[in-house]
């Protein structure tokens, strides 16, 4: 199984694109969070993706970046369906509340050419915190991340040798879901910032941490690899600076991926 990144920035980044990512399982593919437009389309593209290789998404939450690139998904699922006869379906699974947002968004500013899809071949499914998802090539549990600013959730995924993957979303691992995060093989953390950056971004009213705050998390919750995402624009020097922060509180391996990188989980 891999993940590639499409992109690994914050809400306002400039040189990056939002933080969402694509999970493949051999033929088996799922788009976790799709960012703030059709970016996301022309990342796929580069791939050599198209809509039609990817059956269903995982949107954590409702923020702008990272629910608006989730229309234009569904826009190309759709244009599959109306113009080239597609007859495969596409599904949306989020909680019931960025459901709601999903749907009328898209309602409001898709045709009828496309929404004629939805309930047939463009299908939203509702997670609740525990449920378990046996999709093809994934094996997912979600969980409610206890976000104060807005209903969002993770998941677990168990990898095909029973190795865990915890992915908290664009906030960190909380006391209620550290279950899911304890002993995994990689654990997955947005990271804002700098520790020594913290009085010019701010992360901790915004709900996030720094990458110091995120490699002690991880060497507490004795993960075997910290993946760190969900950065504020930093220049070239960010995979090093933020590597090294890290280091100094995690005896694991740190990863700092950029916008279309892999990784091999």
């Amino acid at each position: 199984m891999k993940v590639t990144f499409l992109g690994t920035g914050c809400a306002m980044v400039l040189k990056r694109f939002n933080t969402c990512f694509l999970l493949e399982e051999g033929e088996n593919k799922l788009l976790v969070d799709a960012g703030g437009g059709n970016e996301v389309l022309v990342r796929l593209d580069r791939l050599g993706v198209s809509i039609t290789e990817i059956p269903a998404m995982y949107v954590t939450h409702s923020h702008t970046d990272h629910i608006l690139g989730t229309p234009w998904v569904i826009r190309a699922a759709a244009t599959e369906m109306a113009e080239n006869g597609y007859q495969g379906t596409f599904t949306i699974y989020a909680c019931k509340e960025t459901l709601a947002h999903v749907r009328t968004i898209c309602e409001m500013i898709l045709g009828k050419k496309m929404t004629k899809y939805f309930d047939k071949q463009i299908l939203f499914r509702e997670v609740e915190d525990g449920d378990h998802l046996e999709l093809p090539g994934f094996d997912l549990t979600c969980f409610d991340i206890g976000s104060k600013k807005m209903k969002q959730f993770g998941f677990l995924l168990t990898l095909p040798n029973g190795e865990k993957v915890c992915f908290p979303g664009d906030e960190p691992v909380k006391e209620s879901s550290e279950q899911y995060a304890q002993g995994a093989k990689w654990l997955f953390s947005e990271a804002y910032c700098l520790y020594e950056d913290r009085d010019e971004y701010q992360p901790y009213q915004r709900s996030h941490v720094t990458s110091l705050d995120a490699a002690q998390l991880a060497e507490r919750l004795n993960a075997e690899n910290l993946v760190i995402y969900h950065t504020v624009d930093y220049g070239p020097e960010r995979r090093e600076r933020m590597t090294n922060e890290a280091k100094t509180a995690y005896q694991g391996n740190v990863y700092v991926p950029e916008d279309m990188e892999s990784l091999s989980l």
